[in-house]
Protein backbone atom coordinates (compact mmCIF):
# COMPACT_ATOMS: atom_id res chain seq x y z
CA UNK A 1 0.00 0.00 0.00
CA UNK A 2 1.68 3.20 -1.19
CA UNK A 3 0.84 5.71 1.56
CA UNK A 4 1.42 9.44 1.98
CA UNK A 5 0.97 11.09 5.38
CA UNK A 6 0.74 14.88 5.33
CA UNK A 7 1.38 16.59 8.67
CA UNK A 8 3.65 13.82 9.89
CA UNK A 9 5.56 16.04 12.33
CA UNK A 10 2.49 17.11 14.31
CA UNK A 11 1.28 15.39 17.45
CA UNK A 12 -1.31 13.15 15.81
CA UNK A 13 0.84 12.89 12.67
CA UNK A 14 3.80 11.38 14.52
CA UNK A 15 1.54 8.83 16.22
CA UNK A 16 0.00 7.95 12.85
CA UNK A 17 3.45 7.54 11.33
CA UNK A 18 4.57 5.12 14.05
CA UNK A 19 1.40 3.08 13.76
CA UNK A 20 1.51 2.98 9.96
CA UNK A 21 5.12 1.79 9.86
CA UNK A 22 5.20 -1.91 9.08
CA UNK A 23 1.52 -1.92 8.06
CA UNK A 24 1.99 -0.41 4.61
CA UNK A 25 4.44 -1.37 1.89
CA UNK A 26 5.75 2.15 1.34
CA UNK A 27 5.32 5.09 3.70
CA UNK A 28 5.97 8.68 2.62
CA UNK A 29 6.06 11.37 5.31
CA UNK A 30 5.69 15.10 4.82
CA UNK A 31 5.65 17.84 7.47
CA UNK A 32 6.71 21.39 8.18
CA UNK A 33 9.56 20.58 10.62
CA UNK A 34 12.39 19.27 8.44
CA UNK A 35 14.59 18.10 11.32
CA UNK A 36 11.81 16.09 12.98
CA UNK A 37 10.69 14.79 9.60
CA UNK A 38 14.13 13.47 8.69
CA UNK A 39 14.58 11.75 12.05
CA UNK A 40 11.11 10.24 11.98
CA UNK A 41 11.61 8.87 8.47
CA UNK A 42 14.97 7.41 9.45
CA UNK A 43 13.60 5.73 12.57
CA UNK A 44 10.63 4.24 10.74
CA UNK A 45 12.41 3.30 7.50
CA UNK A 46 10.03 5.67 5.73
CA UNK A 47 10.66 8.27 3.02
CA UNK A 48 10.75 11.99 3.85
CA UNK A 49 9.23 14.36 1.28
CA UNK A 50 9.25 17.92 2.69
CA UNK A 51 6.94 20.40 0.98
CA UNK A 52 5.42 23.79 1.74
CA UNK A 53 1.68 23.29 1.45
CA UNK A 54 1.15 26.87 0.33
CA UNK A 55 3.56 26.46 -2.59
CA UNK A 56 1.89 24.91 -5.63
CA UNK A 57 5.15 23.90 -7.32
CA UNK A 58 6.37 22.10 -4.19
CA UNK A 59 3.09 20.24 -3.78
CA UNK A 60 3.15 19.27 -7.45
CA UNK A 61 6.71 17.97 -7.08
CA UNK A 62 5.70 16.00 -3.97
CA UNK A 63 2.80 14.36 -5.81
CA UNK A 64 5.05 13.41 -8.71
CA UNK A 65 7.69 11.94 -6.40
CA UNK A 66 5.35 9.69 -4.40
CA UNK A 67 3.58 8.33 -7.48
CA UNK A 68 0.14 6.67 -7.55
CA UNK A 69 -1.24 6.37 -4.02
CA UNK A 70 -3.36 3.77 -2.27
CA UNK A 71 -3.80 5.90 0.86
CA UNK A 72 -3.51 9.65 1.44
CA UNK A 73 -3.83 10.81 5.04
CA UNK A 74 -4.16 14.58 5.46
CA UNK A 75 -3.29 15.38 9.09
CA UNK A 76 -1.81 18.86 8.60
CA UNK A 77 -3.25 21.69 10.63
CA UNK A 78 -2.59 25.12 12.14
CA UNK A 79 -4.46 27.34 14.57
CA UNK A 80 -4.17 31.00 15.55
CA UNK A 81 -6.23 32.71 18.22
CA UNK A 82 -7.19 36.22 17.11
CA UNK A 83 -10.42 38.19 17.02
CA UNK A 84 -11.87 39.19 13.68
CA UNK A 85 -10.67 42.78 14.18
CA UNK A 86 -7.13 41.62 14.96
CA UNK A 87 -6.71 38.80 12.42
CA UNK A 88 -3.86 39.51 9.98
CA UNK A 89 -3.90 38.46 6.36
CA UNK A 90 -0.60 36.65 6.85
CA UNK A 91 -2.07 34.48 9.61
CA UNK A 92 -5.20 33.85 7.56
CA UNK A 93 -3.10 32.73 4.59
CA UNK A 94 -0.99 30.44 6.80
CA UNK A 95 -4.06 28.75 8.27
CA UNK A 96 -5.67 28.45 4.86
CA UNK A 97 -2.60 26.72 3.42
CA UNK A 98 -2.35 24.22 6.27
CA UNK A 99 -6.01 23.46 6.88
CA UNK A 100 -7.48 23.62 3.38
CA UNK A 101 -5.27 24.93 0.58
CA UNK A 102 -2.67 22.18 0.80
CA UNK A 103 -5.42 19.58 0.54
CA UNK A 104 -6.84 21.26 -2.55
CA UNK A 105 -3.41 21.31 -4.22
CA UNK A 106 -2.73 17.68 -3.36
CA UNK A 107 -6.02 16.60 -4.88
CA UNK A 108 -5.18 18.64 -7.97
CA UNK A 109 -1.88 16.84 -8.59
CA UNK A 110 -2.05 13.48 -6.80
CA UNK A 111 -2.47 10.27 -8.75
CA UNK A 112 -4.37 7.36 -7.25
CA UNK A 113 -4.53 3.63 -7.74
CA UNK A 114 -7.97 1.97 -8.10
CA UNK A 115 -9.91 1.89 -4.82
CA UNK A 116 -7.52 4.37 -3.20
CA UNK A 117 -8.53 6.04 0.06
CA UNK A 118 -8.21 9.66 1.15
CA UNK A 119 -8.71 10.47 4.84
CA UNK A 120 -8.87 14.07 6.06
CA UNK A 121 -8.74 14.96 9.75
CA UNK A 122 -11.58 17.29 10.60
CA UNK A 123 -13.36 18.64 13.66
CA UNK A 124 -16.71 18.76 15.38
CA UNK A 125 -17.96 22.22 14.30
CA UNK A 126 -19.85 22.84 17.52
CA UNK A 127 -16.65 22.42 19.57
CA UNK A 128 -14.61 25.08 17.75
CA UNK A 129 -17.14 27.83 17.02
CA UNK A 130 -15.77 30.12 19.74
CA UNK A 131 -14.51 33.71 19.74
CA UNK A 132 -10.98 34.06 18.41
CA UNK A 133 -11.04 30.99 16.19
CA UNK A 134 -12.80 32.39 13.14
CA UNK A 135 -9.94 31.63 10.73
CA UNK A 136 -9.52 28.11 12.10
CA UNK A 137 -13.25 27.43 11.88
CA UNK A 138 -13.54 28.81 8.35
CA UNK A 139 -10.59 26.86 6.97
CA UNK A 140 -11.42 23.56 8.68
CA UNK A 141 -15.05 23.71 7.56
CA UNK A 142 -13.84 24.75 4.12
CA UNK A 143 -11.83 21.54 3.99
CA UNK A 144 -14.98 19.58 4.84
CA UNK A 145 -16.79 21.19 1.93
CA UNK A 146 -13.85 20.38 -0.32
CA UNK A 147 -14.03 16.72 0.70
CA UNK A 148 -17.76 16.61 -0.05
CA UNK A 149 -17.20 17.85 -3.60
CA UNK A 150 -14.06 15.76 -4.16
CA UNK A 151 -15.99 12.63 -3.18
CA UNK A 152 -18.27 13.22 -6.19
CA UNK A 153 -15.58 14.37 -8.61
CA UNK A 154 -13.24 11.45 -7.92
CA UNK A 155 -15.93 8.76 -7.87
CA UNK A 156 -15.28 7.87 -11.51
CA UNK A 157 -11.61 7.27 -10.59
CA UNK A 158 -12.61 4.90 -7.81
CA UNK A 159 -11.16 7.09 -5.04
CA UNK A 160 -12.97 6.92 -1.70
CA UNK A 161 -12.97 9.73 0.87
CA UNK A 162 -13.33 9.67 4.64
CA UNK A 163 -13.77 12.76 6.80
CA UNK A 164 -12.54 12.03 10.32
CA UNK A 165 -14.16 14.15 13.00
CA UNK A 166 -11.83 14.42 15.98
CA UNK A 167 -12.51 15.67 19.50
CA UNK A 168 -9.77 17.50 21.40
CA UNK A 169 -6.42 15.72 21.18
CA UNK A 170 -3.52 16.64 23.50
CA UNK A 171 -1.05 18.05 20.97
CA UNK A 172 1.00 21.21 20.54
CA UNK A 173 -1.81 22.65 18.43
CA UNK A 174 -3.44 23.66 21.71
CA UNK A 175 -0.47 25.74 22.90
CA UNK A 176 -1.81 29.06 21.49
CA UNK A 177 -5.10 28.35 23.24
CA UNK A 178 -3.64 27.79 26.71
CA UNK A 179 -3.29 24.01 26.57
CA UNK A 180 -5.49 21.02 25.81
CA UNK A 181 -8.61 20.23 27.88
CA UNK A 182 -8.22 17.59 30.58
CA UNK A 183 -10.56 15.33 28.63
CA UNK A 184 -8.40 15.44 25.48
CA UNK A 185 -7.39 12.16 23.86
CA UNK A 186 -3.75 11.10 23.85
CA UNK A 187 -2.35 11.27 20.28
CA UNK A 188 -1.68 7.51 20.29
CA UNK A 189 -5.32 6.83 21.17
CA UNK A 190 -6.52 9.15 18.43
CA UNK A 191 -4.17 7.61 15.85
CA UNK A 192 -5.27 4.06 16.69
CA UNK A 193 -8.94 4.93 16.30
CA UNK A 194 -8.28 6.84 13.08
CA UNK A 195 -6.47 3.92 11.46
CA UNK A 196 -9.02 1.41 12.70
CA UNK A 197 -11.70 3.30 10.76
CA UNK A 198 -9.67 4.43 7.77
CA UNK A 199 -8.35 0.93 7.02
CA UNK A 200 -11.71 -0.75 7.60
CA UNK A 201 -13.90 -2.20 4.88
CA UNK A 202 -16.24 -0.74 3.87
CA UNK A 203 -14.83 2.76 4.34
CA UNK A 204 -17.26 5.10 6.06
CA UNK A 205 -17.68 8.58 4.57
CA UNK A 206 -17.67 10.29 7.99
CA UNK A 207 -15.79 8.70 10.88
CA UNK A 208 -16.76 10.20 14.22
CA UNK A 209 -14.31 9.68 17.07
CA UNK A 210 -15.39 10.55 20.57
Amino acid sequence: MNTLLIGATGGVGQSLAHQLAGRVSRLWLSGRNGQILAGLARDLSALAVPAELGNELEVQALAEEVGPLDLLLYAAGAVQRAGLREQSMADLERLTAANMGGLALLLKYARFNPQARVAVLGVYPELIAVPGLSAYVATKLGAEGLVSVARKEFRREGVRFCLVRLPAVATGLWAPLGGAPKTALHPDQAAARILEGVLAEPLTEVLEIR
